[in-house]
């Protein structure tokens, strides 16, 4: 984690496996760049795949460089007027085949 992260956004998504080309492409060309282009806060972002087989088969971790939890939570909420419009665009692009879960965490260590 870089010196300034503080706080991590992790999202999971279990994708039909018919469509799971179609999706790291949206991800990968359309998905990341429009959150990065959104929240300049992200310092960076890691994607990853199950290895075990189990669901939810990927995995990204967002990297927030924000002053406090407060802020953190802020960006990330359900209300935030842009993450709505993600949600939507997600919804729209890969919705009837993707179901996605996140959770944020903040640094406690070092």
């Amino acid at each position: 984690m870089d010196k300034e992260t503080r706080g991590l956004m992790l999202n999971m998504a279990t994708v039909d496996p018919a469509h799971e080309d179609e999706f790291n492409r949206w991800y990968h060309d359309e998905h990341i760049p429009d959150v990065r282009e959104r929240f300049p806060q992200i310092t960076r972002v890691r994607r990853y795949r199950a290895t075990d087989g189990q669901e939810p088969r990927y995995l990204v971790v967002y990297e927030y460089d924000v002053s406090d939890e407060d802020e953190l939570n802020r960006l990330i909420s359900a209300d935030h007027p842009m993450r709505k419009e993600l949600w939507r665009l997600y919804d729209e692009a890969v919705g009837s085949f993707a179901q996605r879960t996140r959770r944020a965490f903040w640094q406690v260590y070092p």
